[in-house]
């Protein structure tokens, strides 16, 4: 029998024709309709992490681990037992057919109208000032000190979203791309945001030679707060619950520039749980890759994260006046 050989152009036409998601829909996995959106359609299955489709539907990263690829490397991984043959076959039938999942971002998004782009929402901010509802929030309920929020906002990284304070994630260009949003009661990310860094430099140094990396914005800010050993080439940033491709990148691009640099560090202060140590273990991977030092800090008295350990000093702090 000849052996089977699956030429560039059908290769081809099945990777722009086979959505990573009608894959994922096949083999149990349900949309979580609330956090995707037209470019980024996220897949759960049971409890586990959720799985990312994008690039319209060519590609797919899984937010647990460093898994992505395309339909070709997804199936490898849902079917492992599955011949080179039948997979080509099993590909090839699905050519063309749509998923539900961006059949239902699509309708909806008809219904909604088109999503404000990130940057045009970050423009329309007005500046936090110590008389806004948000800057109580931060300062009080969160803790974070007066000098921390007001070099934020004098940073261009933090505005004022009325009931969120909103921490703006930038592209290499430097334009906003999309925000995290902190509030009394919100928690989310910015509709169509694509997540790479919150970047926090409250030394404004010409460089960086140590990078700390939180998950949330506000435990970035937290860690500035309470770091003893702030340098002011120290940046302070956060991915935003996720490291998806362009997080990574992001921080790799900041690792390639700090391995010149004497001294140069990562500090991981990812959370102190298990998806923590997941994403820590990956931080270590991209700096190990760029041949820069790391370390791992957790929160102390074993909190969860740094804005929690922030609130436990300024408590701590206070009985001690009192």
């Amino acid at each position: 029998m000849a052996r089977f050989e699956l030429s560039d152009t059908d290769r081809s036409q099945i990777v722009s024709g086979v959505s990573c998601a009608l894959l994922l829909e096949r083999h149990g996995y349900g949309l979580d309709k609330k956090e995707s959106t037209r470019n980024c359609l996220k897949y759960r299955q049971d409890d586990g992490y959720p799985i990312i489709v994008n690039h319209h539907g060519r590609g797919w990263w899984d937010t647990g681990s460093e898994e992505k690829g395309d339909v070709f490397d997804l199936m490898r991984r849902l079917e492992p037992d599955l011949g080179w043959r039948d997979t080509c076959v099993a590909l090839g039938r699905m050519v063309g057919v749509e998923p539900e999942g961006a059949v239902f971002v699509r309708q909806r998004g008809a219904k909604e109208g088109d999503i404000v782009p990130p940057a045009a929402r970050w423009d329309r901010r007005g500046p936090l000032t110590p008389e806004s509802r948000i800057w109580t929030y931060l300062t009080l309920e969160r803790a974070l000190p007066d000098w921390v929020v007001r070099r934020a906002v004098a940073g261009g990284c933090l505005r004022d979203g009325v009931h969120a304070a909103w921490f703006c994630h930038r592209d290499a260009q430097g334009q906003v791309c999309g925000a995290e949003l902190r509030g009394p009661e919100t928690h989310l990310c910015l509709k169509g945001s694509v997540k790479t860094l919150f970047r926090y430099l409250p030394g404004g140094g010409p460089v960086v030679r140590r990078l700390v990396v939180c998950e949330a914005a506000i435990d970035a800010l937290s860690f500035a707060a309470l770091d003893g050993a702030r340098t002011t080439d120290t940046l302070y940033t956060s991915t935003a619950g996720g490291m998806g491709p362009d997080t990574e990148d992001a921080i790799r691009t900041h690792l390639r520039a700090m391995v010149r640099e004497k001294g140069a560090s990562l500090v991981i202060a990812t959370n102190n749980d298990k998806a923590g140590d997941r994403y820590a273990a990956r931080l270590e991977g991209l700096a190990r890759e760029a041949g820069v030092p790391c370390s791992r800090l957790v929160p102390a008295w074993g909190l969860n994260d740094f804005n929690d350990m922030l609130r436990r000093v300024v408590a701590d702090r206070a009985t001690r006046a009192a």
